[in-house]
Parts: C-alpha cells; structure tokens; sequence
C-alpha cells in the first residue's frame, strides 16, 4: 500500500521545492521508492538527471511503460499530471501500476479538497506565508484533523540554492533539509519532531486571507458549523482591516465616524458575500464604539446548513437543516513592544557598534532609521515590506557557506557584507519592482543584479568602517534614533508652536512629529485645555507629574512642551518603543510595565492609536502598522 503526502502552497514554486524536499529525504531514510506527483496547472515535465536512484529509475521504466513521461532524477521519480480532474483520477492507479510505495503529491490549493475526497493521504503539508495566510492554513489544517490526519505547516520557503537541489532529486542539506526530514517523518508516522503545527498557529491570530487558493473550495468541504464560524471571523477581520486601513483618514478628519463605520461594514458584507453567505444573515456591530477612534469589529451570522449541501457535513437521517449561530470580534491592535532582547552590540563580524532590529534582524541604526523610511513609503504603495536577513557573524557566514558553497550565492566567511550590518535581504518578492525603482531614493542599492531581494546601504559611512562603528551609542538600539532623525512637522501643528516643538525634540531627542501627534491627540493644541480627570494644559499633565517634572504652570505651552519631551524621552528609554512609551504617558508606566503591553484599556488602546495614525497620516513613520486579530 502506498503512503501519500499531499502538499500545497500559496507560491507554487515554493511548495512545489518543499515538496520534492520531503520526498528525497522520504527516499533517502527509507530506501523506498518515491513517486513525486506535480498535479494541476502549470505542472511541467522535468529531465532525468545523471544520477538517479535504482528504485526511481524502476518507477521510471514502470510508467513510461504505461505511456507517461515519468523522469528519474536522484533519490525521485518525477511525474506531471496538467490535467487536474484527470490527474486525481489516476494517481491511485499509477501508484498501484509503479509500484511505488511513497508518493507526494504537489496540488494547488483547489485541489485541496478533491484529493482528500478522492485519497486517503498519510498527512498534509501546507507553506504559507504568515500573517497573512494564517485563515488559509487554519481551514486547511482543520480539514484534516477533521478527518483524523497529522498535519503540518511550514512558513520559511527554502532559499533558490535548496529549491534546485531538491526539484532535482538531491538532499538540499542544511536546516532546510533536515526540517523537512522531520516533515516526512511525522508525516509518514515514523516519529520525529513535529513542526510549526495548528495550536501554535492560531496562537498569534487569525488574519484576513488575502492568498490566491480559492477559499470557497476549502471551507465548503469543513462541517456545516465550522464554514458559518469560518465566514463569521473573516467577516469581522474584513471589517477590522477596513478599520485599520481608514484609521487615519478618520482621525485626520477626511472621513466622517460615519463614513469609516460605513466603510468598515461594507467591507463585511462583501466578505460575507465571498464566502456564500446571505448578507440579510450578518449582523455587524462595533463594540468600542465609543472610543475614538474605534477599533473592533463584532460580526453575527445566524443560518441554517443543509447538511445535504456541504461535504463532510453534519448528516441526520430526517435531513432537517441545522441552525447555526456564529459571532467573532476582530480588532485593529498596536502592536506590542519593538524591544528584541537580542544583542545590543556587533560582535564576531566586521561591524562592532550598537544594533537596531527590524524583523529580528540586527543592522546598523543609520541603515535602520533608513528602512522605516523605505518600509513607510512602500507601506503608502500598498507594500509591507519584511527583513529577511541582516548582521551576520563570520560564524555564523561560515556555517551558511558550508550548507550551500556556491559563492556566487553565498559569499565564503570574511567576504561577505552581512558583517557589516549595512546589508538587508528583503521581501516579499511582489516588492522586488518597487524596490529596484525606488529603494536608491533611501540610500540602498541592489548590490547584484542576479539577486533581487539584496540590498546594501550606501548612504552613510562605508561598511566595516573605523566610523561606522560610533555613529551611535544610545542603548535603546536605534528607535529613538530614527525618530530624531525624522524633522517634519506635521500640517496640523499651529504656526505659533512650531519653533518650540522643533527646540525641545532636539533637546530631548524625541521625533517632533511623535510631540505634534500627542498634543494634537490630547488637546488639539489648546493650551487652556482641562480633561475630567483633571489633566491640565496643552499636553494634558495631571499635577503631581507636572510638579515631578519642574513644571509648575501646565497652562504655559512652552514650558509644557518642553515637560512633555522630557518625559516622552524618559518613557522611550524605559520601555524601548513607542507604543509604549505613548501607553505609559496615557495609562501610567506602572501598567505597561507589569504586562509588557499596551493594556487593555479601550481609552489607552484608542489614545495609542490615534497618535500613530496622526503620525502615520502626516508621513512621520514611528512605529510598525495595527495588525489585525481575531479576539474572539
């Protein structure tokens, strides 16, 4: 009996690559013969390679006998099936005919489920990308638990080096080779570790599917249940990234609080509509409504499935629908601390001075303060670009370069300018257009012509320079930095306090636009401004922290500028972030200090992210987007 693994993926050369991966080393531990299935559109036929395996040649000779371009290439045997509803047909045949006892089967996403009708697969593997892909791999995974399948997902494509070598039959080598080794494994029951699997998944949140597998074909084969919960949540994400997206448009007064609810409701419905829900069945209502601005979703879907209709479903002999009622809130979030915990200092490489993170990759704090940047004005362009890698060691170079010793890839150890902390790989490759036209106006270069995602700093002190590695000595790593490096004020800011934001942002070196937004948020400027609770003045001080500040008139703006940086300077060096140092002014530090968050006050929430929206609107880049969450 032949054991299959079914994988698919939202970028198909990936997954394709991932999956000739887990067959190799399928074939290689076992000594099985391993059939590798490329089914669907765009399924080519491939070359036999020199070097192929005895039990992949047999495969090989046994199919080309039936009449089928079969290629042995290494430790696989390669078939292409273009035909989707054809290659389904015949893939158990084949497998019986061959006689192979391993066969992976690469698919396209609307395949997904006419295979686990039609196969009864060992598992599941999907590649995603994360967040974006979370509600894709959170039904694609469901399904097969469902069904009582191991399942796994995976959200790091294999490198171009890698993908050769296993699309030609080869161990790729390295950690890629051996998680995919743990991959065929679990899959094929034969132990091992288990990898990225479901819990861990939608531990960090669901997020609105944006991939291009037809979700229709997914949840329509999930129970009757799960669909209406499943189009309840994306409803209610929908909704949320409506919000998230308009945010500052509403606080820069270009949409009405009507209008964004609106918007955000419209974005719902259509969303319901997508997933073959009755929009008359959705109910949308937002919970913090009172806050300013809002920032949840709450979506009801009350329905009745007929189990006839939905395979897989809830099946009762008299065949009565099944009432269904299903509700999720989703909300536009600032995103917690930028603090990494990773080394503040270079060492080991040819850079020995401070490192600022993005993405979990160090860099230099001039390279970082011109990445926000970039990273703003691609975010303006519909992009959200991502650090895929930064610093690297001469250690860490050599260990690389001893996985794939291919110079022209990866440069050997001591070569590469990795070390110098002005090199960033960059993604996602629909940004690679964007960033080859524009990525030199921030002072980056694409530093090969063969390598799209590769691009080097330019604009400061040349790498691994005596003088690069003292640009900067403040140990919060480079937040602060870029925020003092970012000069413009705002429109919104009255002429008459222009001057004195400029003075006292350079004093205390904190982002004039970061002072502007918060006094736009918390008085609109009026210095005679006095809150219910008691805060006092044009930045809103509460007396006891006015007087801990020497600041004993909160009614004299200058003075109360020049406090409010004080303390915004303070509040950034304690917490290493701006979400929350600006939560820390509105709640106290004491409460972000003892969750390591913004809490969960809807006014500190909103408070927060109106400023970052302010901020965000008027061009002044001060810290990662809202992200999108189911909370319930």
């Amino acid at each position: 009996m032949t054991a299959t693994i079914l994988v698919s993926g939202t970028k198909r050369r990936a997954s394709l690559a991932l999956a000739a991966a887990i067959g190799t080393e399928a074939a290689a531990s076992t000594g099985a013969p391993t059939l590798l299935v490329e089914l669907g559109e765009g399924a080519q036929r491939r070359g036999t390679t020199l070097l192929a395996a005895p039990g992949a040649r047999r495969l090989e000779a046994a199919l080309r006998g039936e009449g089928l371009s079969a290629s042995a290439r290494g430790h696989l045997c390669h078939l292409a099936l273009p035909e989707p509803s054809e290659g389904l047909a015949e893939l158990t045949d084949l497998e019986e005919v061959c006689g192979a006892e391993i066969t992976v089967a690469h698919l396209p996403g609307p395949l997904w489920v006419p295979a686990l009708e039609r196969i009864r697969p060992s598992g599941g593997c999907l590649l995603v990308s994360l967040p974006e892909d979370r509600s894709l791999a959170a039904l694609a995974v469901g399904e097969l638990r469902r069904r009582g399948l191991p399942a796994q997902v995976v959200t790091s494509p294999p490198a171009k080096l890698a993908s050769r070598r296993a699309l030609a039959g080869v161990r790729a080598g390295g950690a890629f080779s051996e998680r995919a080794a743990a991959i065929a494994r679990r899959l094929l029951g034969l132990g091992g570790r288990s990898g990225q699997a479901l819990p861990a998944l939608l531990g960090a949140g669901l997020i609105l599917l944006l991939a291009t597998v037809a979700l229709t074909a997914i949840g329509g084969a999930a129970t009757g249940r799960g669909r209406v919960q499943r189009a309840a949540d994306l409803a209610a994400l929908s909704a949320a990234r409506s919000m998230r997206d308009d945010v500052a448009r509403l606080v820069g007064h270009r949409l009405s609080l009507a209008q964004y609810l609106g918007r955000a409701r419209s974005a719902a419905i259509d969303a319901a509509r997508r997933n073959d829900v009755d929009p008359a069945r959705l109910r949308i209502a937002f919970p913090d409504s009172a806050a300013r601005p809002p920032l949840q979703a709450r979506a009801e879907i009350r329905a009745e499935v007929d189990p006839e209709r939905l395979p897989g479903g809830d099946r009762l002999g008299d065949r009565r629908p099944i009432p269904v009622v299903a509700s999720a809130i989703a909300e536009a979030s600032v995103a917690g601390s930028t603090w990494t915990g990773m080394p503040a200092q270079a060492e080991g490489g040819g850079y020995s001075g401070p490192l600022v993170y993005r993405d979990g990759e160090g860099m230099r704090p001039d390279v970082a303060a011109a990445y926000d940047r970039m990273a703003a004005a691609a975010r303006r362009a519909g992009l959200d670009l991502v650090v895929v890698s930064g610093f690297r060691s001469d250690a860490e170079q050599a260990t690389l370069f001893a996985q794939h010793p291919d110079p022209r890839w990866v440069a050997p150890p001591g070569r590469s300018l990795h070390r110098c902390a002005t090199e960033l790989d960059l993604g996602p490759s629909s940004a690679y257009g964007w960033l080859h036209a524009n990525a030199i106006r921030f002072g980056f270069v694409q530093r090969y012509s063969w390598e799209s995602w590769h691009f080097g700093f330019d604009a400061g002190p040349p790498p691994c320079s005596e003088v690069a590695n003292t640009l900067d000595t403040d140990p919060i790593g480079g937040e602060r930095d870029s925020l003092a490096r970012s000069s413009g004020l705002p429109d919104f800011v009255p002429g008459r306090y222009r001057e004195q934001l400029l003075r006292s942002a350079s004093r205390w070196n904190v982002s004039p636009g970061l002072l502007a937004a918060q006094l736009e948020a918390e008085s609109g400027f009026n210095a005679r401004a006095v809150s219910p609770a008691g805060a006092l003045g044009i930045a809103q001080f509460i007396p006891s922290t006015a007087a801990s500040y020497g600041l004993r008139n909160p009614f004299d703006p200058v003075a109360a500028i020049d406090a409010e940086a004080h303390l915004m300077s303070d509040l950034l060096r304690r917490f290493h972030s701006v979400p929350l140092a600006l939560a820390a002014y509105n709640a106290g530090s004491g409460a972000v200090a003892a969750c390591g968050c913004v809490p969960s006050y809807p006014e500190t929430r909103a408070y927060v992210a109106r400023i970052l929206a302010l901020a965000g609107g008027s061009g002044v880049f001060l810290a990662p987007p809202l992200e999108v969450t189911l909370v319930k």
